[in-house]
């Protein structure tokens, strides 16, 4: 079976499923607000704080022991300002003088979804999303996506000067970062005019939608909606890598043509009409997501993990099962905690596992493999479209492992959920 995204309908919920050789290996989780009325532009959104959307909040008080704010986004909905998130903020109600005090309605961005107890995290940088680039108000400047090779780097650098990039940036106060999916412009790093135009077609349309939102500020008042971001099925499309999936599949025909509409030139779409198989007993999804909830894990040489999510972290235990060491010099387990680093990896987002994670591999013969370890796993792990960093292994062994909190967990997004 190829690899495929399928976008399918689940208790009340929006589901984006990328399977690649039959294996799920991510789930993105969301509103089933396709028609939804409360969250438009320019209307207070009472229901839900979507990443990326754009308000006009209220500061409600500012604690200078966490060096931080809290802000009334919408009515009755509060978020978390961190101060290091606030340059250059865009203070609506009077001039601002480098403080931010309670009572300033301020422009704000939701950058974290809220987890658990904490509320969602809030930027005073605004971001502006493509598929190939990102346009940001608070950081200036040109950079790269650190998953862009040097030479890619170079390359892309200079088309961009040949369009006199760094003049415009200045002239705008914005920045731009160009994200990894542009190696899809650049076959062999042969330069295609007509492929690279889709990218100044993208800067373009961004610095129009960043200009729209900002002249719209005076004519908006306090909780305002600036800026809704597409459905979250979409931006799964627009953000996963072109070579990640083959084809994508939806038995919803409302979907189906929201995507078309969305993403004309992209010919790789189907509308799942069988009914005689649903999509989801075809990709045997509800199986799939038990077993991605699953504290134990199998591994093909028969050892497992087990995973265990805690309030404060992330602990996986690595167990060679029944398999047993013949000979001392055997390399038998660095093989195995290879496979378990790869299998971990897959988890980490499959899960979307974030803050601090702890690895108990097995033990090893020498500090030299522990050494090839770590560098293997961090070789994995910087391909996760999240940022995730491998530290060290501490004198007791343990691996400590930090993932980027952006979003719940798969178990939070689908606890709510009588299936699982």
């Amino acid at each position: 079976m190829s690899s495929a995204l399928l976008i399918i309908e689940r208790n009340e919920q929006i589901l984006s499923l990328l399977y690649q050789e039959n294996r799920l290996v991510q789930v993105k989780v969301h509103e089933d607000n396709l028609n939804k009325q409360n969250n438009k532009v320019g209307e207070d959104n009472t229901s839900s704080l979507p990443l990326n959307a754009i308000y006009i909040g209220k500061v409600k008080n500012v604690v200078p022991s966490i060096d931080a704010a809290f802000v009334e986004v919408t009515n009755g909905k509060m978020g978390f300002l961190p101060m290091k998130n606030a340059k250059n903020p865009i203070i609506v109600n009077r001039k601002y003088d480098g403080r931010i005090v309670a009572g300033d309605e301020i422009l704000v961005q939701i950058e974290k979804e809220g987890i658990k107890t904490k509320d969602p995290g809030l930027t005073c940088n605004l971001s502006f999303t493509g598929k190939y680039c990102v346009l940001t108000t608070g950081k200036l400047g040109m950079g790269f996506s650190s998953k862009l090779d040097r030479n890619t780097k170079d390359y892309l650098k200079e088309i961009l000067d040949n369009w006199n990039i760094e003049n415009i940036l200045q002239e705008e106060k914005v920045g731009l970062v160009v994200r990894t999916n542009v190696v899809g412009l650049l076959p062999d790093n042969e330069c295609n005019l007509q492929e690279i135009n889709l990218f100044q077609e993208e800067f373009e349309n961004l610095l129009e939608q960043k200009n729209k939102i900002l002249s719209s500020v005076p004519y908006r008042t306090c909780f305002s909606c600036l800026y809704q971001p597409m459905e979250g099925y979409l931006t799964d499309i627009r953000d996963t890598y072109e070579d990640s999936f083959d084809k994508i599949i939806t038995n919803r025909e409302d979907i189906f043509y929201r995507i078309r509409e969305e993403f004309p030139t992209m010919e790789n779409v189907e509308l799942y009409q069988d009914a005689r198989i649903p999509l989801e007993k075809l990709y045997s999804m509800e199986t799939r997501l038990k077993e991605a909830l699953d504290e134990r894990v199998w591994l093909k040489s028969g050892a497992y993990l087990i995973i265990q999510q805690t309030e404060a972290l992330t602990v996986i235990d690595v167990n060679s099962g029944k398999i047993q060491k013949k000979n001392p010099k055997d390399d038998i387990y660095f093989e195995i905690n290879k496979e378990a680093a790869r299998e971990i990896a897959l988890q980490l987002r499959l899960r979307n596992l974030s803050g601090i994670i702890i690895i108990d591999f097995i033990s090893q013969n020498t500090k030299e493999q522990d050494a090839q370890l770590l560098a293997y796993l961090s070789g994995l792990v910087r391909k996760d479209s999240v940022k995730t960093n491998v530290i060290d292994m501490t004198p007791l062994g343990l691996v400590e492992v930090t993932r980027k909190k952006i979003q719940k967990s798969l178990r939070e997004q689908l606890k709510s959920t009588q299936r699982i």
